[in-house]
């Protein structure tokens, strides 16, 4: 397997870290300072269903710019000087709707999609290596939980320009770890197949040769559902605390709790490759589901912890799955469109289907209605992964691991 020189480890750590924590300290409290300003919980809802639908377009756009020009480290610099442009203008443009109708989708449009594009550009430089990506990609996790937890703290005791003053560090350690570090080896070599195989142009027959694969479609459907599940609990956390006598630092804390979770995971994304996919399948969904039953019941937000942590044990198991199965279904010419796509259908798409009412809901029918809805949603996903597990174990055991197969 292909390992990376040292200073590129560490380089991939600090542009990993850079973004996840100016996620954290930006994104992450975003919600929380317009509602602040006095915003109301149908006003967010729509601004982030704008986020994400800006974010499941970038997601097609930056794709095909990596895969039509070959570059995930221009691309990466441009992401985060427009991130730290738009930042500034959110933040003193509290007080104007119509600006921020237009500035917070530009916001997902550049950096839901930029996170894709630093992943992508990790594996490529590793050649596949989940050993070296884990290690890395576990950081950032850790990291975020440590800046989620802290500036939540401290935002509670002096203010939200912290928000500010801490995202413009990571925002220039990003610019510059991206700055000092290579293009994928394999950028040059490709760039005769894509002509080849799309053309010379990015499109709708790009968009084919990502779906080609029937493994591919199958994670998608997986995602889709779950997502869709999942998707107002995670972005209307801060209402959902709050509905419990939670506050912003207790938002701080979850963050906290949500990237801890991750980490080990994500670190171990070499071994957990050895399980049956249908396994994993079956714990994506389910444990989303335990997760929607405890901030159902839930009645301090102590039980809002808790499905957090079974739902981020999914994440963790989830990242490497998605990684894994767009590397090994799609094409090496479209697999940055093929892991923008991935991430896009999962935490953008059913976003903005969920967010268009998911606001409107909790304001008219309280929090309990939005989660039986979802609850409901994500039985179908439960349902499918299990029908499809047990069949398979039926025919195989062999499938649900090589340690079983070998004790048998």
């Amino acid at each position: 397997m292909k390992t990376i020189k040292r200073r590129h480890w560490i380089g991939f750590a600090v542009i990993e870290i850079s973004y996840w924590c100016f996620h954290a300290s930006f994104i992450g409290f975003l919600m929380s300072y317009l509602l602040s300003k006095g915003i109301t919980n149908t006003m967010v809802s729509i601004f982030m269903a704008s986020f994400l639908l800006a974010s499941f377009v970038g997601s097609f756009a930056w794709g095909m710019v990596c895969d039509r020009f070959h570059t995930n480290r221009k691309v990466s610099i441009a992401c985060f000087l427009l991130a730290g442009v738009l930042m500034y203008l959110i933040y003193f443009s509290y007080d104007s709707i119509p600006m921020l109708a237009v500035l917070y989708p530009l916001l997902g449009f550049v950096c839901l999609p930029h996170a894709t594009n630093i992943d992508s550009w990790l594996l490529l430089i590793c050649e596949n290596n989940f050993s070296v990506y884990g290690k890395i990609r576990c950081l950032p996790s850790l990291f975020y939980a440590i800046t989620s937890v802290v500036l939540g703290r401290m935002i509670s005791e002096f203010g939200y320009s912290l928000m500010l003053s801490v995202g413009t560090v990571f925002l220039i350690m990003g610019i510059t770890a991206a700055a000092l570090l290579p293009e994928g080896r394999g950028a040059v070599s490709d760039k005769e197949n894509a002509k080849t195989e799309a053309g010379g142009k990015f499109g709708l027959r790009s968009l084919n040769q990502v779906f080609a694969s029937g493994e591919y479609r199958y994670l998608i459907v997986i995602l889709f559902l779950v997502g869709l599940a999942i998707a107002p609990v995670n972005n209307l956390k801060m209402p959902l605390l709050k509905n419990v006598g939670g506050n912003v630092s207790d938002l701080g804390i979850d963050a906290f709790i949500c990237a801890v979770v991750q980490v080990p995971f994500i670190a171990l994304a070499d071994r957990i490759e050895r399980y049956s996919l249908r396994l994993r399948y079956m714990l994506l969904a389910g444990l989303p589901f335990l997760n929607l039953i405890l901030v159902f019941y839930a009645a301090s937000p102590g039980a809002i912890f808790a499905g957090s942590f079974l739902y981020n044990m999914g994440v963790g198991i989830l990242l490497p799955t998605m990684r894994s199965v767009t590397e090994k279904s799609v094409s090496p010419v479209f697999r940055n469109l093929g892991h923008n796509m991935a991430d896009a259908i999962y935490s953008s798409f059913t976003g903005i289907i969920s967010l268009l009412y998911s606001g409107l809901v909790m304001d008219l029918y309280g929090v309990k209605s939005l989660l039986m809805i979802c609850i409901l949603i994500v039985l179908i996903p439960v349902l499918l992964t299990c029908k499809g597990a047990v069949t398979r174990l039926l025919s195989d055991p062999c499938r649900w691991g090589r340690k079983r197969c070998r004790r048998m």
